[in-house]
């Protein structure tokens, strides 16, 4: 894949045009999750950080312009979260068990609802300030919860509060049954 289809691809991908981020996904998926076993032993896990990686790059890029390396953001990209998956493994307080679950839930909703990402988009645009603040930061930029609460300078209890509130909302608004067991 050359430099110019890459750009291609991401002024698709700008305007909103699904067909070109299929492409997208089509084209890098499996060399990402290949590349990803070189951090983490499990495939699975692997196929977990690139779905998410492909998630928020939609969430974060279908409706403003990517600027730089396509393969070198993907790749890196891949490189951190995996590096990020390994230590946060090792040093997750068990009671974040719940937010992490919510997370990959709406991670797994964006996978196998693609049809549906302009209803998303319209309910997380209603979702209030300050969830759609703590929601940007820990779902779509993957920060930790103490780097988000730093970033936005509120308790990191307190971005935990928003975020459940935020993906609650979320849940009831979609009325989804891949969300119905979290209830």
């Amino acid at each position: 894949m050359g430099l110019l289809e890459d750009i291609k691809i991401t002024d698709k991908i700008a305007v909103g045009d699904k067909e070109a981020f299929k492409e997208l996904f089509d084209l890098y998926y499996k060399p990402l999750c290949v590349y990803a076993i070189k951090y983490i032993d499990n495939f699975e896990d692997a196929e977990d950080v690139v779905q998410s990686l492909f998630a928020s790059f939609w969430i974060r890029y279908s409706k403003k312009q990517f600027t730089g390396s396509l393969r070198a953001y993907l790749f890196s990209a891949v490189r951190n979260n995996c590096i990020k998956l390994s230590n946060s493994a090792r040093t997750q307080a068990l009671d974040d068990t719940d937010y992490i679950r919510e997370a990959d839930d709406v991670f797994l909703f964006l996978e196998n609802a693609e049809k549906d990402y302009n209803l998303l988009y319209k309910e997380i645009d209603k979702l209030p300030p300050q969830c759609r603040k703590v929601f940007d930061a820990v779902i779509v930029e993957n920060m930790k919860y103490k780097d988000a609460a730093g970033m936005l300078g509120i308790s990191v209890n307190t971005v935990k509060t928003q975020l459940s509130r935020a993906l609650r909302q979320l849940r009831e608004s979609l009325d989804l049954v891949i969300f119905s067991f979290l209830m």
